[in-house]
């Protein structure tokens, strides 16, 4: 009955029907073609054809890649700490009728679903971490996950994801600065050690080469001069060093002394029995 409607006014409408019928299909782009309510063909293939005008409704679906780009948006991580993040989503139309007749707008469609995405995946991760997965560091996997469960969400618009990553990340103002000093003091705890650690192979290899040249150190004395070494060595200003060096003469002093007060004592003992004589 439509068919036979249509017909009947293409020949009542010949120079209309003859003029407006053409429809031209571009490169990567496909058009529904609607007669009377119905879907009647998909149209693929480049060039212009002729389709009756007549109870006729054609919807233009584009192929090409898009891109939609998320807007920045508070987010708490995982950590409940309030993050500000933006993405970039990249897909196109593999399935024209599912995008014309499936959904509404199939491009809001897509960008409001990528926007819940964003959120519910950022909020199972961190915005950093030293071990396991972070928003900041592992931006593969984040962006994998990102598609994975997006696809799934837009499957029924006919669309494919090709692409969904994080192109903005900050902590939100309100704890930003906080965020920057404990950032400042881990980094500094960090180069610290690394600086430590260097220290201690430098004086390690000190004391080796100084055994093996013969200049031998007082387990007593070692102590000191390993110090010495690692204030000077670790500290940011410039160290003056301090060593006590009459610790040594102290210690043979000690023993001289020892000796001496000994010999004074004989020496006071023989006095003593001579007087009581």
């Amino acid at each position: 009955m439509e068919d036979l409607l249509s017909l009947v006014l293409g020949i009542i409408f010949l120079p209309v029907t003859l003029i407006g019928s053409w429809v031209v299909v571009h490169p990567q782009e496909e058009k529904l073609i609607l007669v009377w309510g119905k879907i009647s063909r998909v149209l693929k293939r480049p060039g212009m054809l002729f389709v009756n005008l007549w109870g006729r409704k054609v919807i233009t679906i584009s192929t090409k890649l898009q891109t939609i780009e998320i807007p920045k948006s508070v987010v708490a991580d995982a950590n409940a700490n309030p993050v500000i993040i933006a993405a970039i989503c990249t897909f196109k139309v593999v399935d024209s009728e599912k995008a014309a007749l499936e959904v509404e707008d199939y491009l809001a469609f897509v960008k409001s679903q990528a926007v819940a995405v964003l959120k519910q995946v950022a909020s199972k991760y961190p915005y950093s971490a030293e071990d396991g997965v972070s928003l900041k560091d592992e931006t593969t996997q984040i962006g994998e996950e990102l598609i994975s469960v997006l696809a799934e969400k837009v499957q029924a618009a006919g669309v494919e994801i090709i692409s969904y990553e994080i192109s903005d990340l900050s902590y939100a103002p309100e704890i930003a600065q906080a965020m920057l000093v404990r950032q400042q003091a881990q980094a500094l705890v960090d180069a610290r050690k690394i600086v430590v650690e260097g220290a201690v192979e430098i004086v390690d290899g000190a004391m080796i080469h100084l055994k093996e040249r013969g200049i031998e150190i007082d387990p007593h004395h070692q102590s000191k001069v390993v110090g010495n070494l690692l204030a000077i060595i670790c500290g940011d200003a410039k160290v003056q060093p301090t060593y006590a060096i009459q610790d040594y003469e102290s210690d043979a002093m000690t023993v001289d002394m020892h000796k001496m007060v000994e010999l004074l004592d004989d020496i006071k003992n023989q006095l003593a029995g001579k007087q009581v004589k």
